[in-house]
């Protein structure tokens, strides 16, 4: 009766978008999976079952499917339904998560919304062009590009890529801006007892030997910080050390 209810007051987009996200989904998958398989069969080259399941592999598991999990918990709540797209066409930390938050601020809409998801849909299915075609170019014009890249300057520059977005996304963490008239005061207090965790944790680790394996260890760590900062984050709300205001009560 509930998921009845839930899908009568849904928005129409919301609904068609989660309705096409996990038929993408499940093609997706299988398409994944049954493209080795095809290839391996016409070419008779089927691997055994030892050279795919063993330590190495193990290891890999491990540490993707703690990530995997992380990260939909993470995605989720901010992407709404364009997640499905977003995980279809992979690349979220680096680039279909900034497009989607970018274009939500640009159009001026809240976070999962209808009108949110919309934005974030269409931002993260033009970065998909885009990323393809700027490939493509790529790969056409690899022989004549490729010095540039192998330049010192450009090696300097592609470390610097990556710390520069993830930079400017983090200081609109520090903006008093909102779309819906509130700004929330001290939001970054409630990251504190995480880095305050993490950071003993690696200290300890590294005590003992382990700093180097703790790498490993980065997508548990994030699924168990996750509930730790929202609760956090929620004592101190109730404490009012976290507070939600009104900009215009404010003014």
């Amino acid at each position: 009766m509930s998921k009845e209810k839930s899908t009568k007051t849904m928005d129409p987009f919301q609904k068609w978008a989660h309705s096409w996200g996990r038929l993408g989904t499940v093609v997706a998958l299988v398409y994944m999976m049954v493209l080795p398989f095809v290839i391996c069969l016409v070419y008779d080259c089927m691997p055994k079952f030892s050279d795919v399941i063993n330590a190495s592999t193990i290891g890999i598991l491990l540490i993707y499917i703690p990530v995997g999990f992380s990260e939909a918990l993470s995605y989720i709540p901010v992407l709404g339904s364009s997640s499905y797209l977003g995980f279809i066409t992979g690349n979220i930390m680096n680039l279909k998560f900034p497009c989607a938050v970018n274009g939500m601020k640009v159009a001026d809409v809240e976070q999962n919304t209808p009108e949110g998801d919309a934005v974030a849909t269409v931002a993260i299915a033009v970065s998909s062009i885009v990323a393809v075609v700027i490939l493509a170019v790529a790969a056409l014009l690899s022989s004549f590009i490729r010095p540039v890249f192998e330049t010192p300057a450009m090696n300097t520059a592609k470390d610097y890529v990556i710390p520069a977005l993830f930079g400017s996304m983090t200081l609109g963490l520090f903006a008093n801006s909102s779309n819906s008239g509130k700004v929330v005061k001290g939001a970054m207090k409630g990251v504190i007892p995480v880095l305050i965790i993490v950071s003993v944790v690696s200290v300890l680790a590294r005590l003992v030997g382990a700093g180097g394996s703790l790498l490993g260890l980065v997508g548990i760590l994030i699924v168990c910080m996750l509930p730790i900062g929202i609760l956090s984050s929620y004592i101190m709300w109730k404490k009012g050390i976290i507070k939600v205001v009104d900009l215009e009560e404010k003014n």
